[in-house]
């Protein structure tokens, strides 16, 4: 099955303003169809909706999926941002049943820990955009999983972490995720950057639903 782990129905909005909403728009709730159609489209199996520090989409999505009948499983969760040794780290927290409760000063292993009590599991998004190894190599025991290429940071020439991985041996989950952002243009893949349209991981059903778990909700 093919499944891309990191996108945004609502690209950044309210993550600039800090705003976690407690409901959706209709507008958003336009967006998230768009993005769960598009990704059919892509051929993808499974996605998983992961807004800038907003949870809500992504459990909306997986029920509009639910009772839509969609030919896609919806992995809700979020892109959480933590300031973490002097700089603004990024963590897709996969697999949530319901919002976290964290702030940016919050520390990774608490973030985790939350994730972890939800059944879901925590990466290391895009580590190529920080400025040293020293983030990853601090974090790689608190994370299951590292997104070792990302469709949005190759389009701007931070190419693939996977020699550094498997030069440290790390055996956790190495995910090529798209980090789609919607814009808003139309709902097809012809809009997406091949970089981001071919980015998704081929994995065993067997091993998503032992990470994942079967469908959680029913509509």
């Amino acid at each position: 099955m093919r499944a891309d782990f990191h996108t945004h129905p609502l690209a950044h909005r309210y993550y600039y303003e800090g705003i976690r909403p407690a409901d959706l728009t209709e507008r958003d709730k336009k967006d998230i169809v768009c993005v769960l159609q598009l990704s059919v489209e892509r051929g993808l199996d499974a996605v998983a909706v992961t807004d800038h520090d907003l949870a809500l989409s992504g459990l909306w999505a997986r029920q509009y999926a639910l009772e839509n009948r969609m030919p896609l499983r919806v992995v809700p969760g979020c892109e959480c941002e933590l300031y973490f040794m002097e700089e603004y780290v990024h963590f897709l927290a996969l697999n949530l049943a319901h919002p976290l409760d964290y702030t940016s000063s919050t520390p990774p292993e608490e973030l985790a820990a939350q994730v972890r009590s939800q059944g879901g599991i925590l990466i290391l998004a895009h580590p190529m955009a920080y400025r040293s190894e020293k983030v990853y190599r601090a974090l790689k025991t608190t994370v299951q999983g590292v997104e070792y290429r990302n469709g949005a940071q190759e389009l701007n020439g931070r190419l693939s972490w996977q020699k550094i991985l498997e030069g440290d041996r790390y055996r956790g989950l190495r995910l090529h995720n798209s980090d789609y952002h919607y814009l808003k243009r139309t709902c097809s893949p012809r809009t997406m950057p091949s970089e981001q349209r071919k980015a998704y991981n081929e994995m065993d059903v067997a091993d998503f639903v032992r990470i994942f778990g079967p469908e959680r909700f029913s509509p």
